[in-house]
């Protein structure tokens, strides 16, 4: 544990992740509020819930590349202000609206939300050393799994003791309050103040402007798909494991079954986290596929709980690697922008997949989702995995400016 132990010594880093823990609380029971809120309170149906979270899925893959780049080019105040005041004004809003207009305030509050996820990981990448990246990303990992672990559990405990609608009144509070302790503590989102212009009547720094004006590359897209794969994979375990219980008539064995998925989960970034070497997430993804396609096997509650171990332990791990690679291959100035699109890749993942994985549930049963999940994960990976193969297209060549030490990342 010697490599935690020596990140957390550092204050500003403590502060951070402990800001994560509470700010991601309240975004993780929002979405399980909705539901209630729109089958309970509005007295919708479930496909009108989807629909509603559905909206708040293409808000939120529209939003967060452009926050990110506000991020990269105002800084994180100026950046995550307006967020703040919308976040305000529309969960009092949606607490007091009738279905139709919840749609448009739901897509609203996908747009403006506070993009947690990237001011973590953009100040981390810039708060420690690049040798502890790989430890700092499993950490923040860790710490979503923790808020994921609390967050549906206390927003169905407000439901019930005081209603969806006040519940929706905490969540905006809640997040209210987490964005002004961001801009409280204003993490730093670059090594050297905005202001500090390289010049630009130096020969030698063309090649340093024209690697920063062209961030995007092959290996970025590759990452990107991985991404996607990544939360398909996720999307088919998600839903198998309630199609699986409820065809076994064990619904009740959920909380146990989810309760092993995220701690081997947490488990396996704490290890990932711990290695003094980085794996590729080409190979993470081919693994978190090919583990993921057996779980159907799985034909009593108890076997299937031990069968999403393996597919939990692979899961920090893949989306720590894909970060890691992304803070690698990015130029400071444009890396807000770039993790950004990361959200977006996992949004379109998910919201691609969940179709495709549904329909394969109805049509063959549960073991259909994993299959369908993991397949899409697996084909993703091989389909990277040779597009790396290529030797334009591999990362190593779009690491010549950064100090990063390939042959040790790359083992």
């Amino acid at each position: 544990m010697r490599r935690y132990s020596e990140l957390l010594q550092e204050r500003p880093v403590r502060l951070l992740f402990v800001a994560a823990f509470f700010a991601r609380i309240p975004a993780m029971a929002a979405p399980l509020v909705f539901t209630l809120y729109v089958v309970g309170t509005l007295d919708g149906t479930y496909t009108q819930a989807g629909i509603v979270a559905a909206s708040s899925t293409l808000g939120a893959a529209f939003g967060s590349p452009w926050r990110g780049r506000l991020i990269d080019r105002l800084g994180l105040r100026r950046a995550v202000m307006p967020s703040i005041i919308a976040v305000g004004v529309l969960y009092p809003l949606a607490a007091t609206s009738s279905y139709l207009y919840l749609i448009p305030l739901s897509f609203l509050m996908g747009v403006f939300l506070i993009p947690i996820f990237s001011i973590v990981r953009l100040s981390l990448s810039v708060m420690v050393e690049e040798r502890q990246r790989r430890t700092a990303f499993s950490a923040d990992s860790i710490v979503a799994e923790a808020s994921f672990i609390i967050g549906p559990a206390a927003g169905v405990l407000l439901v019930t003791q005081a209603g969806a609608g006040v519940a929706l009144l905490a969540i905006g509070a809640c997040e209210v309050f987490a964005g002004l302790i961001f801009l409280r503590l204003n993490p730093p989102t670059r090594s050297s103040p905005k202001d500090e212009v390289e010049p630009s009547n130096a020969d030698d720094d063309a090649p340093v402007r024209a690697h920063k004006a062209r961030w995007m590359s092959v290996p970025l897209a590759f990452l990107f798909l991985i991404s996607g794969g990544t939360m398909a994979s996720l999307i088919g375990t998600d839903l198998g494991v309630v199609a699986e219980l409820r065809e076994l008539d064990k619904v009740g064995a959920i909380g146990l079954t989810y309760g092993l998925w995220g701690l081997s989960s947490l488990l396996g970034g704490l290890i990932y986290g711990a290695l003094n070497f980085s794996i590729r997430p080409t190979y993470l993804l081919l693994a978190l596929g090919l583990t993921t396609i057996p779980v159907g096997l799985g034909g009593e509650a108890w076997s299937l709980s031990l069968w999403v171990i393996p597919t939990g332990f692979l899961c920090a791990p893949t989306m720590t690697a894909a970060a890691e690679w992304i803070a690698k291959l990015v130029p400071e100035e444009r890396r807000g922008e770039a993790m950004g699109w990361q959200g977006t890749a996992f949004t379109i993942g998910g919201a691609a997949s969940s179709p495709v994985i549904g329909a394969a549930i109805d049509g063959v049963g549960a073991w259909g989702g994993f299959v369908v999940g993991g397949s899409i994960a697996t084909a993703i990976a091989l389909g990277c995995w040779g597009g790396q193969l290529i030797p334009a297209f591999r990362p190593e060549r779009h690491t010549a400016l950064s100090p990063y030490n390939v042959d040790d990342a790359t083992r």
